[in-house]
């Protein structure tokens, strides 16, 4: 839930949980978020470190070091007076640079102390320094930059989700259409601009025109992306004379050797593209592009239905709505293919790939922007374990609209055993009657077994500000990379 507040709202997702089995569950919850870039504030109510050894409820010896490998820093408050102090260093952390988990640890004691502050709210993430090298490393990026496009006629841009802030969307505005670039983006950068644009072609993994569009470029920029080999290599993304911009180096030149690369805060290095490109119009026929994609599209809708079911549900849920994904069938459809039109409002978790995540996270996203309608993208075994979260919708009035994909299977690993080792029927799921099962918590449901009926209850039944489940039943299995 934090992680989805975190990424829908921009702002760290806080989370408050008890000591032993409290921060145990959270251990995958922070490990996708640290994995995917999501600031999360973790506050553990800790036992007292002078009762360690006596054996009292929930002790742990040293419950940082469970998270040693997935979080940015721990810390551990040894006083009252310390708190504000503490707490203050711990946001900055969270939010600073590439964001992240913290932990912050608590002893239960304190809770019974007056503590005085005069930290009011949450402070502001410390900016980078702006120092006399990064001011010349910017500059001599830039000038390098230069070189290459005045050397290129069809320059492509990749956007991650680094770019997702107001700033970032407007300047690539300014450089991709006057420019007449073509803008692609990773699954986290969806939404960065409208698809609606005619320079925008959405996903770098979708096949036919974006993979076309990247395999004739002659320059890749790419802002505000780790170009990480599950989000681009792994799908069959093939990068050439590539130009990589992202907050720091940890990423560069692992997966795509880069011909020219500047680590820090992106929007410098955009703002000196939009002024080297004012004016210059390049080569790429967009128009001819989008007519192409449109048409792509018109085929797939005849012949894939996993892409006949995204379209229904673009075309029936508002353009605004928050829409969060798990893994499954429908949703690497969505990734690969599904227009977005606003920022943060295209949910996934790419960090770790965890299956049980869409249902928790849209109710954090719903909760983050209540004026937003909200859609989780459900897999029958996804929805499964976070099923009694309906009761947290429920209890506080969030109004969620679940759409569970039901093909009796993990669908995703059973084509993978048929296809490597063809073995059918070992991801076979038993599953409960979804309709009934959200009845029983006081949710509003309704089944269809068609497209046809599908769309008839988004249409008629669904008003988005109650909480409501639909079941789609369906024997689609195969995912976009086949």
């Amino acid at each position: 839930m934090a992680d989805g507040y975190a990424r829908a709202s921009g702002k760290p997702g806080v989370i408050l949980v008890t000591p032993g089995p409290g921060l145990g569950n959270i251990v995958s919850g922070c490990m996708e978020s640290f994995c995917d870039d999501v600031p999360l504030f973790i506050i553990h109510i800790d036992i007292d470190r002078k009762d360690l050894g006596k054996g009292i409820l929930h002790e742990i010896i040293d419950p940082g070091n469970i998270f040693r490998h997935f979080i940015k820093e721990s810390f551990s408050v040894g006083s009252a007076e310390s708190l504000p102090e503490i707490l203050d260093r711990a946001y900055r952390t969270c939010t600073a640079g590439r964001c992240g988990p913290v932990l912050v640890s608590i002893p239960y004691s304190l809770l019974d102390k007056e503590v005085s502050s005069s930290v009011k709210g949450m402070p502001d993430p410390l900016p980078a320094p702006l120092t006399q090298d990064t001011v010349e490393d910017l500059r001599t990026f830039l000038a390098g930059l230069e070189h290459l496009l005045n050397a290129c006629e069809r320059p492509v841009m990749i956007g991650g989700k680094g770019l997702m802030n107001d700033a970032a969307s407007k300047l690539v505005e300014e450089i991709c259409g006057p420019g007449n670039i073509p803008f692609l983006t990773t699954t986290g950068g969806k939404g960065v601009v409208s698809d609606k644009h005619l320079f925008s072609f959405g996903s770098i993994m979708a096949k036919g025109t974006a993979r076309q569009i990247v395999r004739s470029s002659d320059l890749v920029i790419a802002a505000g992306t780790r170009l990480r080999d599950v989000d681009t290599r792994r799908r069959g993304v093939r990068i050439g004379n590539l130009v990589h911009i992202d907050i720091d180096d940890r990423w560069m030149n692992r997966n795509y050797p880069a011909v020219l690369q500047y680590a820090a805060d992106p929007l410098g290095a955009l703002r000196g593209i939009a002024h080297i490109t004012r004016g210059r119009a390049f080569s790429w026929d967009l128009p001819r592009l989008k007519e192409m994609q449109r048409s792509e599209a018109v085929s797939m809708k005849r012949s894939a239905r996993g892409y006949a079911l995204v379209d229904l549900l673009r075309n029936t849920i508002p353009d605004a709505a928050s829409i969060v994904c798990d893994l499954n069938i429908p949703s690497y459809w969505s990734e690969y293919y599904m227009p977005v039109y606003h920022r943060r409002s295209f949910i996934m978790p790419r960090g770790i790939s965890p299956i049980f995540y869409s249902l928790s996270a849209a109710i954090g996203a719903k909760t983050a922007r209540p004026e937003l309608p909200c859609l989780a993208v459900c897999g029958d075994g996804g929805v499964l374990p976070q099923i009694a979260e309906l009761a947290t919708a429920v209890r506080y009035k969030i109004p969620v609209v679940v759409f569970v994909h039901n093909n009796s299977s993990f669908s995703i690993l059973e084509n993978t055993m048929r296809n490597r080792y063809e073995i059918t029927g070992s991801m076979d799921l038993t599953n409960p009657d979804f309709v009934k099962l959200a009845r029983a918590f006081g949710v509003k449901a309704k089944r269809a077994r068609s497209l046809a009926g599908l769309k008839d209850i988004f249409l008629r039944d669904i008003n988005w500000d109650e909480p409501f489940l639909v079941e789609f039943v369906d024997a689609v299995s195969s995912p976009p990379w086949d």
